[in-house]
């Protein structure tokens, strides 16, 4: 299977993806950087950093998840591929190495998207000058999250940490939409529930006033008050749960001849 995860890998990284790729990893936080800048009050770097990560970036998460790789593979999915897997191969086999390319390269584009959004703004932007940063003595009010207390024990460990948390979810999402691809075998119906759960989970949080248990604030907790840090892994475990119950009793039983387009 090792040799099938390095063909997998080498063909995500044709001049096309890489430019997706950077689009996602500089291109995104850019765009929302470039609306926020000059029309907010900041009085640290990390303020900057964590609002260049709001907006649009936490609404289409499930969606950038999705596009990172499983274009390739629906490609595939849809020109019968598998048959042809299938005479040379394991077919579950090749369905695993697929599936660990498209967590581990979605959770490496996020993790990237991060760290370089902290590096920009936390050490290059301030060389620059392009914000205007408030006097901490007229600092009203303390912004924090669940994760803030790491940027206390050093802004680099919350960095390094915040991205792998970011990731993480990542790779559950992209993970889910491709078991739902092999489970529903209906490609569009597929990528499209994460997204559709993702917005439904927020919307139920808000209604039942528990916001600290929506999707988009567990992932990136600065529209909400700083709630404990174990608040954060509840949606992702129920993911983590959806993911292994899907692929146990839906997919891992599947013989190999019913997987076709």
């Amino acid at each position: 299977m090792l040799q099938q995860i390095k063909l997998i890998w080498s063909q995500a990284f044709t001049v096309k993806r890489c430019v997706l790729y950077l689009l996602i990893i500089l291109g995104l936080p850019v765009l929302q950087f470039s609306f926020i800048y000059e029309g907010y009050q900041f009085f640290l770097p990390i303020e900057v950093f964590e609002e260049t990560l709001s907006g649009t970036i936490p609404m289409l998460f499930p969606v950038l998840a999705v596009l990172i790789f499983l274009p390739i593979f629906i490609a595939e999915y849809k020109d019968n591929y598998l048959t042809y897997v299938r005479t040379r191969a394991s077919l579950k086999d090749y369905l695993l190495a697929v599936g660990f390319v498209n967590a581990m390269l979605t959770g490496i584009v996020f993790f990237l998207m991060t760290i370089v959004t902290f590096v920009l703004i936390h050490y290059v932007e301030p060389i620059i000058g392009l914000v205007d940063y408030w006097s901490l003595s007229e600092k009203t009010y303390e912004t924090s999250n669940a994760f803030s207390f790491l940027a206390d024990i050093h802004p680099l460990l919350y960095a390094v940490l915040y991205a792998a948390w970011i990731g993480l979810n990542g790779a559950a999402y992209a993970t889910l939409a491709y078991l739902l691809i092999l489970a529903l075998e209906q490609v569009y119906l597929a990528i499209s529930l994460p997204f559709v759960a993702y917005h439904i989970f927020n919307f139920v949080a808000g209604i039942m006033q528990a916001p600290q248990f929506s999707p988009v604030s567990t992932v990136f907790p600065f529209n909400i008050t700083e709630q404990p840090l174990w608040t954060v892994f509840v949606p992702f475990a129920i993911l983590v749960v959806v993911n292994i119950t899907l692929y146990l009793t839906m997919i891992r039983p599947k013989p190999e001849w019913i997987f076709q387009s």
